[in-house]
């Protein structure tokens, strides 16, 4: 496998690895940095424990990277946009507060367990004045995550390419058979019969092509319609399939359950779309 399918595979996976190391690191350094500094001033040995400055900087990290999925929800529902950026500014403020409000009880609580288990008593001070002292960093660690997550997007749709229909005629421009991608600056043609299954992914549907995965900007329900005479079939609100690759449904009439496909991947299929499914790989 190429070295970048291998990456789009585990796309996600690489997101949080390189946001779980960027912030180990600058936890490490934060904490020396205070042992540093204290040294220098000749506050040496400390007041406080060694160990101390580590828990204030990583549970602090830990919860930051906890929050992803929640800044990655806020760019996903359009609770914020880079288009109007000037005009979102009061959504920005709501959710940055928002964002705060977990980051700083979750980092306190972490604070308060560890300190209880070396035999110690953690005192965050006054609430009002500590959350708008962490709220000041904050605000800014949010718009990085905001930033980091859409850029990172940037670069994975660049590497998959983005898909869209070859439009036939101005009559029926939906009955065309065939796919146009545009990947890295070139463009190829796909057949939709080699659509293995289909998966919803924000404001993109991700078609399945063996090994490979390319996003139309679209939604579920827009694009499963327009496939509805193609022999695709919905297994689930995030997720449809090719029949021509089912192998084997795995769930009672009506019922939840899986669907095995030909490659061996399995699709969570919801009793909701079950009976539609079963109608159609009887026909």
């Amino acid at each position: 496998m190429e070295p970048y399918q291998h990456f789009l595979r585990h796309e996600k996976k690489y997101l949080v690895g390189f946001v779980v190391i960027f912030f180990l690191i600058n936890s490490l350094v934060l904490a020396t940095s205070v042992l540093m500094e204290q040294k220098a001033a000749g506050n040496w040995p400390v007041s406080f424990g060694l160990w101390e400055p580590f828990v204030w900087e990583f549970s602090s990290s830990f919860m930051i990277v906890m929050l992803i999925p929640f800044v990655t929800w806020v760019l996903d529902s359009g609770k914020f946009s880079w288009v109007k950026l000037w005009s979102n500014l009061l959504n920005f403020l709501l959710w940055s507060v928002l964002f705060s409000i977990f980051h700083v009880v979750g980092m306190v609580a972490i604070r308060e367990l560890i300190y209880w288990l070396m035999g110690s008593d953690y005192w965050f001070g006054s609430w009002s004045v500590g959350f708008l002292y962490e709220y000041r960093k904050d605000a800014i660690s949010f718009f990085l995550l905001l930033i980091i997550i859409q850029g990172y997007r940037s670069i994975v749709l660049r590497l998959r390419g983005e898909a869209s229909l070859v439009q036939q005629g101005e009559d029926d421009p939906q009955r065309s058979d065939r796919i146009l991608v545009k990947k890295l600056g070139a463009e190829f043609i796909l057949k939709l019969g080699d659509i293995q299954w289909v998966e919803s992914a924000g404001n993109y549907v991700n078609l399945h092509v063996g090994e490979r995965v390319y996003p139309v900007r679209n939604t579920m329900e827009k694009f499963m319609s327009e496939m509805n005479e193609r022999d695709f079939a919905r297994t689930h609100r995030s997720y449809g399939v090719s029949l021509d690759f089912v192998q084997a449904i795995e769930a009672p009439p009506g019922q939840s359950g899986e669907v095995l496909l030909k490659n061996g991947r399995r699709l969570p299929l919801s009793k909701r779309y079950n009976a539609d499914l079963r109608t159609k790989l009887s026909l």
